[in-house]
């Protein structure tokens, strides 16, 4: 009898742990905001809606009748290695183009067909480069991967270099939007805070630190300890996969803190509501005498 009486004693107590262990669960569950503003398709669909894709054929076509088409790739390096890349591209990873494309390509009317891996990246590239003023933007629709399937010719031989001459001659050049106005626009609505605010707010374990350089740049600058590594142009695509809750304070870091700017307003508009970035990025971080590794 004692011994009946012990294990429906276990069982009840084992059925009030289950319950009790559900019900915290469930608390954490509810107790976390799911971020509901823009998602990363919202922003390629907007994109789309401003600038034409342009098939691989069609390109394939406008390549070999002109001379001076910029094929604009803006992908990583480790997508280079994984998918390859149409032959006589240039190379400006997403993150630099809108700072570094007026030394790249030097006049307004020169083709620019932006690609990446599947489109949408390169359609948000190329609706700012519309909005900088160049009048003859496209996208590679379906990215590199249409172009495959379609047996287009693709290489994986050679280095991969990012652009820093003029690819094309010089012209009347694009009076729109520059790099700086996109910066000043995203600091009118986020706060920079300096490196030891920064510090002290990393002390709090559920702040997280958003690195948006690439591999490249981490490699040959240093990184902190900690950091969330995603690069500037995946970020609206993979960052509700890595922090689910919108009141989660976010510190997002580039080099120099123009990039993390223009990430951290998108995530503010993607429904983040504690987001900064670190003004003078890595290099105000390292001046302050903060660690790295």
């Amino acid at each position: 009898m004692n011994k009946l009486l012990a294990a429906v004693m276990k069982k009840r107590l084992s059925l009030v742990l289950s319950v009790s262990l559900i019900l915290i669960l469930a608390a954490s569950v509810f107790a976390i905001e799911i971020p509901k503003g823009k998602t990363g398709n919202d922003y390629a669909n907007e994109a789309k809606s401003h600038v034409r894709g342009i098939s691989a054929e069609e390109t394939k076509e406008l390549m070999d009748r002109n001379d001076h088409v910029v094929l604009l790739d803006i992908r990583s390096f480790a997508e280079f290695k994984e998918h390859g890349w149409i032959p006589g591209r240039t190379v400006l990873p997403h993150g630099m183009v809108i700072f570094k494309i007026k030394k790249i390509v030097p006049n307004k009317d020169v083709p620019i067909i932006a690609y990446c891996k599947k489109g949408k990246r390169s359609a948000m590239v190329a609706y700012q480069l519309q909005q900088m003023g160049y009048g003859n933007v496209l996208y590679l629709d379906g990215g590199v991967l249409v172009w495959k399937r379609k047996g287009l010719p693709i290489t994986t031989s050679g280095i991969s270099k990012i652009a820093e001459e003029s690819v094309v001659p010089e012209g009347e050049m694009p009076t729109g939007k520059q790099a700086d106005d996109f910066v000043a626009e995203a600091n009118r609505l986020i706060r920079g805070v300096g490196s030891t605010e920064a510090k002290q707010m990393m002390a709090a374990k559920d702040c997280v630190l958003l690195d948006i350089r690439s591999a490249q740049e981490i490699k040959s600058q240093g990184a902190i300890d900690g950091a969330l590594v995603m690069e500037h142009g995946k970020v609206v695509f993979n960052i509700k996969k890595k922090v689910h809750d919108a009141n989660s304070p976010v510190l997002v870091i580039c080099k120099k803190g123009g990039r993390s700017a223009l990430i951290a307003q998108q995530l503010q508009e993607m429904g983040y509501k504690d987001v900064h970035h670190i003004k003078g990025g890595l290099l105000a971080w390292k001046e302050a005498g903060l660690p790295v590794r």
